[in-house]
């Protein structure tokens, strides 16, 4: 192999691993995102973490008491809404800064076979390509 070929695959190898490094660090701040939104009507608050699963619900007034049950339903939606809303944007967000935004087309390449969980924890270039269970991803 050429000199310069193996300064390029060298550069190539050490800009991998910075933006390995940046999403590994991007996935430790997106697993303790907890966020909070209230309704608009202001009668409810929503907490939710990183995977969208609530961790708190608030009724900061007694608004609620006043409301129809379909009614404080729909606020609790819609709150529920405006947190994973959020903490989707903040998560690509940080992905968008480690520098690994991802891709808005996949065409059946390299892109569809990548297993990021695999890759960032290490696994081999043969564990991060191999095929995926039928069935899809498991992270929904």
């Amino acid at each position: 192999m050429s000199s310069s070929l193996q300064e390029q695959q060298q550069q190539a190898l050490a800009e991998f691993m910075k933006t390995r490094e940046a999403l590994m660090e991007a996935r430790r701040e997106i697993q303790s995102i907890s966020v909070t939104a209230r309704s608009r009507d202001g009668a409810v608050e929503v907490t939710v973490g990183s995977d969208g699963t609530p961790s708190g619900l608030r009724f900061p007034n007694n608004k609620f008491k006043e409301m129809t049950g379909q009614a404080l339903a729909a606020s609790v939606l819609e709150a529920m809404s405006a947190s994973r809303a959020q903490v989707t944007s903040r998560a690509m967000a940080l992905v968008q800064a480690a520098g690994a935004g991802a891709p808005t087309t996949l065409d059946g390449g390299v892109l569809d076979r990548v297993d990021l969980d695999k890759l960032l924890d290490g696994g081999s270039l043969e564990e991060v390509l191999a095929p995926r269970p039928a069935g899809g991803d498991k992270r929904g």
